[in-house]
């Protein structure tokens, strides 16, 4: 069976998007519920696989546990994701009927591996990537605690920094400290600024690019910064349109991110904005442009990169 005809039940607070949207641009139908009703009324629709974030806001105490033992009766597989990682955990979700246990900060090629062993366990095909893999990671920060990596960001991470950095999903220093003084001169309402490293020594690959774009901190979390990772050609194709067009360096990474035709959803999980944030810096963009919509943005930006090649 194709990935796009299996039907996940996500069960999660609608504002928390990465897993989502990662198992949806996967290829994976998703059915998404916020709160315990709709997860009952999501049964109906027959998924294959219950996804369940056991931190849900809306039911305190103990009712997460009695809403996992109502989804698992229903015979359908249930993996769910919990922030206390331990022993005596873990057997109180199995004894509930949970099928898996996963645990925060969860690895995303992680889960679609275990997503992909639980609806396909005789398969052995790798586990299914993005369609189409964004650079970009959720930061906290005050510490640099990477929240959420695309697998793209986190095969970036490994290639240009060493253990344990790359391992536990921080910052490495260098990076960290970056972090700190952009924030503070984005707060000052300074120019943004990016930050490129060279590779480790011996290693033959191009310069990476770090960038901080905004977000929502509903979508993202407060105290968190949505960071993006380009490559040195990928760097300059957005740092060409932002001078060719006269655009700010967020609204040149949207266009530069259009020119690959994403849905709108795709685009607004990538930018780590709600749908109102998303239409609003759109319009935005095409009135600093000059054009009526999207799609003569990306003819401008086509025919910039085209001319410049």
């Amino acid at each position: 069976m194709p990935p796009s005809a299996v039907r996940i039940l996500i069960v999660q607070a609608l504002s928390v998007q990465p897993l989502a949207e990662v198992l949806e641009e996967s290829g994976y139908e998703l059915l998404r519920a916020g709160d315990a009703m709709a997860a009952v009324e999501g049964l109906a629709a027959q998924p294959r696989l219950i996804l369940m974030d056991m931190e849900l806001p809306d039911l305190p105490g103990d009712a997460p546990v009695e809403l996992l033992r109502r989804l698992a009766a229903s015979g359908i597989p249930v993996m769910t994701l919990s922030r206390r990682q331990d022993a005596q955990r873990s057997a109180s979700l199995l004894a509930a009927g949970a099928s898996d246990c996963l645990f925060k900060p969860v690895r995303l090629s992680e889960l679609l591996a275990q997503v992909e062993r639980r609806i396909h366990p005789a398969a052995t095909s790798p586990a299914l990537e993005p369609q189409r893999p964004v650079a970009s990671m959720t930061v906290r920060e005050r510490d640099g605690h990477c929240n959420w990596q695309t697998p793209q960001a986190r095969a970036l991470m490994l290639q240009y920094f060493p253990a344990p950095w790359a391992d536990h999903a921080r910052l490495p220093p260098e990076v960290l400290a970056w972090l700190h003084r952009e924030a503070l001169r984005r707060r000052a309402g300074a120019v943004p600024a990016g930050l490129t490293v060279a590779p480790r020594a011996g290693q033959l690959r191009q310069r990476l690019s770090f960038n901080l774009m905004p977000a929502d901190p509903v979508v993202i979390g407060d105290g968190h910064w949505l960071m993006v990772l380009h490559e040195a050609d990928e760097a300059a194709l957005v740092a060409r349109l932002a001078k060719s067009l006269g655009l700010p360096l967020a609204d040149a990474e949207l266009l530069y991110w259009t020119l690959g035709e994403p849905t709108p959803r795709q685009q607004v999980h990538q930018l780590g904005l709600s749908e109102a944030a998303y239409q609003a810096q759109m319009r935005g963009l095409c009135e600093r442009l000059g054009v009526n919509d999207p799609a003569q943005a990306v003819v401008r930006a086509r025919a910039v990169l085209a001319r410049d090649a």
